[in-house]
């Protein structure tokens, strides 16, 4: 927070003459880095600052940060009638920056606290719906516990989406971002299947997708909604993926019967994966992970997190998993994997295999990264992999404890 004590006039002119004389990409990094409240503030460092605010192209606004009402004391609000009063304000303070702001807006994050769960909020469809008549924002953080306003998708000059804990529903005239290349998907409480694939479908610049499904017992729906598609129309939809994050805890979410061998379209692009919330409790999740790994050539780094021993036990797997084999993975070959990195690791022949496996076909790995429950696996989990054969020479072979 930028404070000014009380000052005598020799002191303020001193202070206004070199805030003035600051070049202009300074003062614009001095303010990119500045909350959007104390961004306004700075109108009163010099007369020459007092506007530089209503041009800053990066704007923030999160409702948890923002100031109570004055008066909450004074009057007496139950908790309710309080948060409609401060979001009020909120929504007020953001109608009025936008009013006032001259310049291009060409980042904007918008993050609200529960109010009313996963209702249509006209207030926010408005805000979005007046911002996006700019055409001019590149990079958009949504995240509020609402049906995602439509108004988002008039954002045609998007690179960067990110949407969290809201709900997305089908809808079918949507024709793309245009110029998309990251989307974020961040613990969606429902999404239609169907809905899922059309926006990836329409947006096929994506080199980044990153989705984030919270871990249920049927209680949520998420992107299980009945119908289902073929890892081929997933991988087609993403011709030019090189960093993909999937956190869904069945695999089913993507596809259901048996997980092929193979595809026909291949992720060539692909250098970064992560797949966390992995249940390695089924055979699925094994095949699957053949299955991208055969479908990603030129990968560099794998990330695993699997499913943890406490929440295992809350939802009802098979225990007879399969031993994934050197046979299996015969035709792999993961030539520029340079780190393995896996998380919740518990050490059994079936996690041992795998890494085995990665061991025996990556030819120029360097690092791989055992996370584990216990602090006295990870010497056994060193021993057992020392004996392991290793295409790369040079690589290492660390064990962390996750308390």
């Amino acid at each position: 927070m930028i404070q000014c004590p009380a000052m005598n006039a020799q002191q303020r002119l001193l202070l206004d003459g070199t805030v003035s004389t600051l070049p202009s990409d300074i003062i614009e990094n001095i303010l990119w880095r500045l909350p959007t409240k104390e961004i306004v503030r700075t109108s009163i460092l010099s007369k020459e600052w007092r506007y530089n605010w209503t041009k800053i192209p990066k704007v923030v606004f999160i409702e948890r940060l923002f100031d109570k009402l004055t008066d909450e004391n004074q009057l007496p609000l139950t908790g309710e009638r309080r948060n409609t009063r401060r979001r009020c304000k909120f929504f007020n303070a953001i109608y009025q920056f936008l009013l006032v702001h001259q310049g291009p807006i060409v980042d904007f994050t918008f993050s609200t606290m529960p109010l009313v769960q996963y209702g249509h909020c006209v207030e926010i469809d408005q805000i979005l719906l007046n911002l996006s008549r700019k055409n001019n924002v590149r990079k958009l953080c949504f995240s509020s516990l609402c049906e995602l306003p439509s108004s988002i998708f008039s954002f045609h000059q998007l690179t960067h989406l990110y949407l969290s804990r809201c709900r997305i529903n089908h809808l079918p005239t949507f024709n793309g971002f245009g110029s998309l290349t990251n989307l974020c998907l961040g613990y969606i409480e429902y999404i239609p299947k169907r809905t899922l694939m059309h926006i990836l479908s329409n947006n096929r610049l994506l080199k980044s997708f990153t989705i984030l499904l919270q871990l249920t017992s049927g209680n949520n729906i998420a992107v299980h909604d009945g119908e289902y598609g073929t890892f081929n129309e997933l991988f087609q939809c993403l011709p030019v993926i090189q960093h993909l994050t999937l956190c869904v805890w069945d695999i089913q979410y993507f596809y259901t019967g048996a997980v092929p061998r193979e595809v026909v379209t291949t992720l060539v692009h692909l250098k970064y994966l992560s797949l966390e919330e992995m249940c390695l409790y089924e055979n699925d999740w094994f095949r699957f992970l053949l299955l991208i790994l055969r479908s990603s050539p030129n990968l560099e780094k794998l990330k695993l997190g699997r499913i943890s021993e406490e929440e295992r036990w809350k939802y009802d797997f098979n225990d007879d998993i399969d031993s994934v084999t050197m046979q299996d993975g015969l035709d792999i070959w993961l030539e520029h994997l340079i780190e393995l990195d896996f998380a919740y690791f518990d050490g059994k022949k079936p996690d041992l295999d795998f890494v085995k496996l990665i061991l025996a076909k990556s030819p120029i790995l360097k690092k791989v990264i055992l996370r584990v429950y216990d602090e006295d696996e990870s010497l056994k989990l060193l021993e057992a992999l020392l004996p392991s054969s290793c295409a790369s020479p040079t690589v290492e072979i660390f064990g962390y404890w996750e308390n």
